[in-house]
């Protein structure tokens, strides 16, 4: 069964403006190639995949990541000019503050 309603209706409450527009763009981009079901599926296991870092079966990856190629690089592209985060460990953190103050 294709899509037969609306994309725009199947946003859920719980997703970023950033968020829908990646798993929204990746449904229009699929549409007409997979039932409604399917289609939200995969759509869902993508931005899992891309947001929250999820992983899958390779059989799975390997499909979400032939389908997702254009979304996803656009979507990459996007972000590489906004500000990213870097994590270090809590020691490692508080061994700096340490050496900064015993100088």
């Amino acid at each position: 069964m294709k899509p037969t309603g609306d994309i725009d209706s199947l946003r859920t409450e719980h997703e970023s403006d950033e968020q829908w527009t990646v798993r929204r763009n990746f449904m229009l981009e699929h549409k007409d190639d997979f039932g409604e079901d399917e289609l939200i599926t995969l759509a869902q296991l993508f931005t899992n995949i891309e947001f929250l870092g999820c992983r899958y079966p390779p059989e799975t990856m390997k499909r979400i990541a032939m389908l997702s190629e254009k979304v996803a690089s656009n979507y990459r592209d996007s972000r590489k000019n906004k500000l990213k985060r870097t994590f270090v460990q809590a020691s490692s953190a508080a061994e700096q503050k340490a050496k900064r103050t015993f100088k």
